[in-house]
């Protein structure tokens, strides 16, 4: 009876784990980040000044989104827009809504250092968008 218990043990703890145990809630992905930098934009003139800084993503474990964009409206730091979105992540490339607009849905890798995230993307291997919590 001990063997068949143990048995069953193993077999349900074996099961439980999986490849996507990452995206149900221990993603190092999950919380909200500020962009505080990108080099080489694909996107002219694209630089973050002070309030666009104040940009930011919040990825959930249910694989939403929600994004804000801050600019500069009338002298004053504003939300310009926002983004309900989806993120997903398969082999180490996550896909999600960029928060400023030109950049739209955009697939890269993310490299994680502590509080910071260094994403890459895919069609723009010269260009990283640097976010901080």
């Amino acid at each position: 009876m001990k063997k068949l218990f143990l048995m069953l043990f193993s077999i349900a703890l074996l099961t439980s784990c999986s490849e996507d145990d990452d995206a149900n809630g221990e993603d190092q992905i999950l919380g909200l980040w500020y962009a505080v930098e990108i080099n080489n934009s694909p996107i002219e003139g694209l630089d973050l000044s002070e309030c666009n800084q104040n940009s930011n993503i919040t990825f959930n474990s249910d694989f939403s989104t929600y994004s804000e964009f801050h600019t500069v409206v009338e002298g004053e730091c504003e939300i310009e827009d926002t983004t309900e979105s989806t993120w997903s992540k398969s082999n180490e490339i996550y896909t999600f809504t960029i928060p400023f607009e030109g950049l739209g849905q955009v697939n890269g890798t993310a490299t994680f250092e502590g509080d910071t995230f260094i994403f890459t993307p895919i069609g723009s291997p010269d260009t990283s968008i640097v976010f901080e919590r």
